[in-house]
């Protein structure tokens, strides 16, 4: 700084030229001094600097040395780290069908090693191209197969399916073609451990029909490619299209867990609980679907027992006497509704005056005219529009005599007609007398009692199971019928949190007046806070009705188990489940489920107590 001032001094006076010989030696005097100074300051700095350079190296080494081992000797199948071996394992063959998260047992396994997953796209383009030349040599073999009429080859036929199914997805975008590796190395103090270890590795890969091999030769690269170094110096690789490239991705999957929800078992993508809240969702409706011997019941019984503990009543309609160790256990209701039973329910019940606002009066008349006309089809067959005409008019007059209007349909204080009743209106009747023959068994001769009796049952316990295990063939479509139509009237009465479980749902959708109301109930029953779960084992005779899949669709929550092959199609497209989950429904144990919650689909594995299975178990030996 006072160098720059000096200069500008002399600058400004006079220009160095004109300067004089005792001026220039003042100024030298000057200047010197300042520049020895300034190199004695750089030289300063450039120690300071070599000091901390030198300090870094010296740090940066002793680091390197705590990480890093103090020798590497490597083996043609393996290499030794210190006094640790490692080897390494890489995949080459992958089965037709790999199930969701078939690497968990790998990800979870409770031992060291390291795994690489590297995965590469590949131009669609290209990819097609070879496809085509592939799908070119397949037909040239079979043509000249037969040509030489050599037997059908059913390998080739596969092949050429399989090149013609992957060309059309890759055509409209569904799927994208990977090069793929998968690398394993495993970590052991000794030999004889590692060698365990690798055994282990081949049973639980080779479960799967997932097939690998030992690297041999190159044991320093294989330990390279599963290093934290994202380098791959090996280069083995599958192709592999999306579908199956998302089954090896362990590290996401659907979560389902509620705070104050049930237990339905464990999500076995990430072993996480599956606590779950049906009256939390917009739609709770249910459908459960299994072959027979498939443990639906067992489900649905581990549920009802969970459900009880928070205080939601279960109604059950019991076709197979499946369910009284349930009742007995937890002291609830038992109804057997049969010919010889003292149970007895009215057709004709109304529900209690507890009506929404936007229900005006007659309104519940009007129903309950309209769900008796739907049993007299079920009980004297098809009516046609004349008989049709006459009952309805019959049922009027029945609930007129008993000062029950459309104008006025209060219960309070006042009578229930029943069957018999209206057995007496229509033999008064015109053109109503086949109608009277046919409803006569009902109200005098062998089916008389069952149906045209008052109700002297009452939905008050927390568990209530009606049983028409007993109740003949004929009569069962009638009496789920009436056993419906009582639940959804005391429903109605009051607001309560209940599920109502109906078993061999394919009883009721055989008739389509019954198929019609259980439809209409699985519709209206969220106004009411109760949640409809159909259980069935014949999918087409349930979905064969008009019915079955919009009671299906108005399901947001399904639980599918070990299904048979003849149903398994009619699943997948009514569900749009995936091939994979396909195959593991046709394969599954029956411990394990398929759960729809909405979008969420989770794979669970069902836990049950000693206790809990003991009580809710199908078995007919235990």
């Amino acid at each position: 700084m006072q160098n720059e001032n000096l200069k500008q001094l002399v600058w400004k006076r006079y220009s160095w030229d004109t300067v004089g010989f005792e001026d220039k030696k003042e100024v030298q005097k000057e200047i010197v001094p300042q520049k020895k100074s300034e190199k004695n300051i750089g030289k300063q700095e450039d120690k300071e600097i070599l000091a901390a350079e030198k300090e870094y190296k010296e740090a940066l080494a002793y680091i390197k040395d705590m990480i890093s081992p103090a020798y590497m000797k490597v083996f043609p199948d393996k290499v030794k780290i210190n006094n640790v071996f490692a080897k390494t394992f890489f995949v080459y063959a992958y089965p037709n069908f790999l199930e969701w998260n078939w690497l968990s047992p790998i990800i979870n396994w409770d031992t060291k090693f390291d795994m690489s997953l590297y995965v590469y796209p590949i131009d669609s383009a290209y990819i097609q191209k070879y496809l085509r030349k592939r799908l070119t040599q397949l037909n040239s073999e079979r043509s000249i197969n037969a040509e030489k009429w050599l037997v059908n080859d059913p390998g080739l036929n596969a092949q050429i399916q399989d090149v013609e199914e992957l060309r059309e997805k890759l055509t409209r975008g569904q799927e994208k073609y990977f090069h793929f590796w998968l690398y394993i190395t495993l970590y052991a103090e000794t030999e004889e451990k590692l060698n365990k270890i690798g055994k282990d590795v081949e049973t639980i890969l080779a479960w799967r029909n997932v097939l690998q091999k030992q690297s041999y030769l190159r044991a320093e690269q294989w330990f390279i490619s599963t290093g934290p170094f994202a380098r791959d110096e090996l280069w083995v690789y599958r192709n592999i299209s999306t579908g199956w490239l998302s089954t090896t991705f362990p590290f996401s999957s659907s979560t389902l867990s509620h705070d104050d929800g049930i237990l339905y078992g464990v999500n076995t993508h990430n072993n996480s609980l599956i606590l779950y809240d049906r009256f939390r969702s917009e739609n709770a409706n249910m459908c459960v679907f299994a072959k027979s011997w498939g443990w639906k019941s067992f489900a649905v019984k581990l549920e009802i027992l969970r459900s009880l503990m928070m205080g939601t009543d279960v109604i059950v309609i019991d076709p197979e006497n499946e369910y009284r160790a349930l009742v007995d256990t937890v002291w609830g209701s038992y109804l057997d509704v049969s010919l010889n039973s003292r149970e007895r329910i009215n057709p004709f019940d109304l529900p209690l005056w507890v009506k929404d606002k936007d229900i005006r009066p007659g309104d519940l008349l009007r129903d309950a005219i309209v769900n008796l006309l739907g049993l007299m089809n079920l009980m004297l067959g098809n009516l046609n529009w004349n008989e049709a005409s006459i009952m309805e008019k019959a049922i009027i007059v029945t609930y007129n005599l008993k000062w029950i209007t459309l104008e006025d349909d209060d219960i309070s204080g006042k009578d229930i007609p029943t069957m018999k009743d209206l057995y007496s209106v229509l033999e008064t009747m015109d053109g109503a007398r086949e109608l009277t023959q046919r409803l006569e068994k009902y109200t005098t001769w062998i089916f008389s009692g069952v149906f045209s009796e008052l109700t002297n049952i009452s939905l008050k316990e927390w568990l209530q199971v009606f049983s028409v295990r007993d109740l003949d063939d004929i009569l069962r479509p009638t009496a789920m019928y009436i056993i419906l139509s009582y639940i959804w009237n005391r429903v109605r009465s009051s607001n309560k949190k209940r599920l109502l479980i109906i078993d061999e749902a394919w009883n009721i959708m055989q008739h389509e007046d019954s198929a019609k109301f259980l439809f209409g109930l699985v519709k209206r029953a969220r106004k009411y806070n109760l949640w409809v779960t159909t259980i069935t084992q014949d999918v087409e005779d349930f979905l064969w009705s008009s019915y079955g899949k919009p009671i299906v669709t108005n399901s947001s929550i399904q639980l599918l188990l070990k299904q048979s092959p003849a149903s398994i199609d009619a699943l997948q497209h009514i569900f749009k489940i995936t091939d994979q989950e396909k195959y593991i429904l046709l394969n599954s144990a029956v411990w394990q489920w398929l759960f729809f919650a909405g979008s969420e689909h989770v794979w669970i594995q069902v836990i049950a107590s000693f206790y809990e299975e003991q009580i809710v178990s199908t078995n007919p030996n235990k």
